[in-house]
Formats: structure tokens, sequence, C-alpha cells
């Protein structure tokens, strides 16, 4: 990407930065390939990436719920 191609991509919002690096994954490109047109890191791209496909966090109120229910 162009200096200033990159410079756009960090301008944009989180959800919007790992929508487009999902683009970039899904046609083909491995995260090497997506870090040097971002302008990141490959293990940064990677952490993005990964940190979508974690499972969410159960809220406090619903684990308080389910420990309650445990009791």
């Amino acid at each position: 990407m162009h200096r200033a191609t990159q410079l756009q991509f960090r301008g944009l919002p989180p959800e919007a930065q790992r929508a487009a690096l999902w683009r970039l994954a899904w046609s083909g490109l491995s995260p090497d390939q997506i870090a040097t047109r971002v302008g990141w890191t490959p293990e940064r791209v990677r952490n993005v990436m990964n940190d979508e496909l974690a499972p969410p966090e159960p809220t406090w109120a619903q684990r308080s719920w389910r420990l309650a229910a445990n009791a």
C-alpha cells in the first residue's frame, strides 16, 4: 500500500480496521503480506484478528447469575 493509504487505514475506527484485515485475509493474503500492506507488524495483525475470534467474556451480571445458580 502507498503511505497515504496506510495512514488512511490507521485513521479508521478499530471495527473498520478489523473488517479490512479480514477482507484482505479472505482475499488470500498471509498475515505477513497484510502487515506489509497496512504498515503494521505481522504480530499485531494476528493479535487483532485473533481477538475477534476469542469468545466474549460474560458480563458481571451473567457471572453472578451463574454463581447464584450453582450455589
